[in-house]
């Protein structure tokens, strides 16, 4: 009996030890739960970026809840996703945080890093780290306008804000930045005229309050007039003295008039030489004016490299017989350039009418055409007569009878990011392009092409404001893309319109602002055409 006894408390004994020494081991395990290193945020660092500010947010780290107090995390922004430099230090018990422009510079790229806190540094969790993001940061700063740009100059206006303080224009290429205190007057006034500025070259505008950016916007000045330069801007009040200079002056000559002063062409002018004709840089919101009591004529035999009108605005006295040119002397152009035109009443802008008459190119860009008679804009009414290139670009033409009429073939016609309305002339043989008078020299031999335009309601004759599109050879290739139809667009027959046009549901009257008197801004915000068509400076 007592060996038995023995033997039984000789077992006991390990198996009591195993025992204990579990119930210690248990312990140890719970310790070291408590201690563990942090698990990471889950998924990625989001951000949400606004004006003047960016909400930053993360999953939760794995075994936690976004409201679970007891977590904090640790955010570092820095400008370089290698966090050499750490720019600001955040510490939070929630999975988001948000950092405004007190705290961040806008449009800077930053990069953002978030770890999960253990109860002491060893304990943390690995960094989880963001992509780029930045505060995008206010826009104050209006469109800056063709017409507060100069070669050295520029006016910037703004939407009117308190507080600020200062302007800062940086021009492209790695030039010394220039600061622009503002005064009060500037402020109230909200803009502000700089000049010293250098021709031809890119600038960044930003304004500040303070430290704060307000807005930026990049403007390109414009390119000084260089060569040989007539300036007829010291003359006031003596309008035939354009008139008066141009048989005097060399070829190549760049003459150029007072804005807000009115020029006369009282009788025919026959141009035999290279010229430019513009309203010299200032800051008037008017062209200078040339009266075109007569027109321009070419005289015979020459030979003429180009003739330019660049931001003047030319007006007839009537629509019956009065033109900007009406070429009857056989001779060689080059280029006809209009550039930021305005042309108004005229029978036609151009028309070459007789004898042997040759120009490679007629280039009409950024105009404004209004109330053209039944030469149209462009002409060529002989078939001894040709142009080789014609396009019509970032215009408006209205109340104009006829666009594009030849007799001749020619090798391209392009009509491209143009607003047209009361135009061509309901009922009769009125085209937009219309080469179909002869069957012979009838052909466009690289192609038509007429893009991103908007057609409105074609001008009334009698009762009719039905319209005509494009006429030309068979065989004459016809590009027609992005181009929109208001609902009162009706071609004279089937097929007789512009193919391939968007149908806009509503009305000319409903599409724009004031059609009638030339104000084509959109009256409706919903048009899908706004962005894309139509001049480029009505789009919204």
């Amino acid at each position: 009996m007592k060996r038995t006894c023995n033997n039984t408390i000789k077992i006991l004994i390990p198996v009591l030890c195993f025992a204990v020494a579990g119930v210690i081991s248990c312990k140890k395990n719970n310790d070291s739960t408590e201690a563990m290193r942090r698990f990471m945020p889950g998924g990625d660092i989001k951000a949400t970026s606004g004006e003047t500010k960016v909400f930053l947010y993360w999953n939760a780290s794995l075994y936690t809840t976004s409201t679970d107090t007891t977590i904090r995390y640790r955010v570092q922004i820095s400008k370089d996703s290698t966090f050499a430099t750490v720019e600001r230090s955040y510490q939070t018990d929630t999975t988001g945080i948000t950092i405004t422009d007190d705290d961040m510079v806008v449009r800077q790229k930053y990069y953002a890093r978030v770890k999960t806190l253990g109860k002491d540094s060893t304990l943390d969790s690995k960094w989880l780290r963001s992509s780029s993001f930045t505060i995008t940061g206010e826009q104050i700063f209006d469109n800056v306008l063709d017409a507060n740009i100069l070669d050295n100059a520029v006016i910037l206006t703004w939407k009117l804000t308190s507080g600020l303080t200062k302007l800062v224009l940086t021009p492209a290429g790695g030039g010394a930045a220039v600061e622009i205190n503002l005064t009060t007057t500037d402020i109230t006034a909200h803009q502000k005229s700089i000049s010293g500025l250098q021709s031809g070259t890119t600038y960044t505008a930003e304004i500040f309050a303070g430290t704060k950016s307000k807005g930026i916007i990049t403007f390109r000045t414009k390119s000084s007039v260089t060569g040989t330069i007539i300036d007829l801007r010291g003359i006031t009040g003596r309008p035939s003295v354009l008139a008066d200079t141009l048989p005097l002056i060399p070829s190549g000559s760049t003459v150029l008039l007072k804005r807000g002063q009115t020029y006369e062409i009282a009788t025919a002018l026959s141009l035999s030489k290279s010229v430019t004709i513009m309203s010299g840089y200032d800051f008037s919101t008017d062209l200078a004016r040339i009266n075109m009591t007569s027109n321009f004529n070419i005289a015979a035999s020459s030979i003429i490299d180009s003739i330019v009108f660049n931001s003047v605005r030319l007006v007839g006295p009537s629509y019956s017989a009065s033109y900007v040119f009406n070429v009857s002397n056989a001779c060689t152009i080059g280029k006809m350039i209009f550039e930021g035109c305005q042309t108004e009443i005229f029978r036609g802008v151009v028309r070459l009418q007789t004898a042997v008459i040759n120009m490679t190119d007629y280039k009409m860009n950024n105009c404004i055409i209004d109330s053209i008679s039944n030469y149209g804009v462009i002409n060529i009414d002989n078939i001894n007569c040709k142009i080789d290139n014609i396009s019509i670009t970032n215009s408006t033409i209205y109340k104009s009878e006829k666009i594009v009429t030849s007799k001749q073939n020619s090798v391209s016609v392009s009509i491209l990011n143009c607003t047209i309305n009361e135009a061509p002339w309901g009922g009769g043989s009125n085209y937009l392009i219309d080469y179909g008078s002869t069957s012979t020299t009838n052909n466009v031999t690289s192609g038509v092409t007429v893009s991103n335009c908007i057609m409105g309601i074609g001008k009334i004759n009698g009762t009719s404001t039905a319209v005509r599109g494009i006429r030309v050879n068979a065989s004459t290739a016809v590009t027609t893309t992005n181009n929109y139809s208001t609902s009162d667009y009706v071609p004279f027959a089937a097929g007789a319109g512009v193919p391939n046009l968007i149908a806009y549901s509503g009305t000319s009257t409903n599409l724009w602002l004031d059609p009638s008197n030339g104000n084509f801004a959109f009256k409706d915000v919903n048009f899908g055409g706004k962005n894309s068509t139509g001049d480029p400076r009505w789009r919204q």
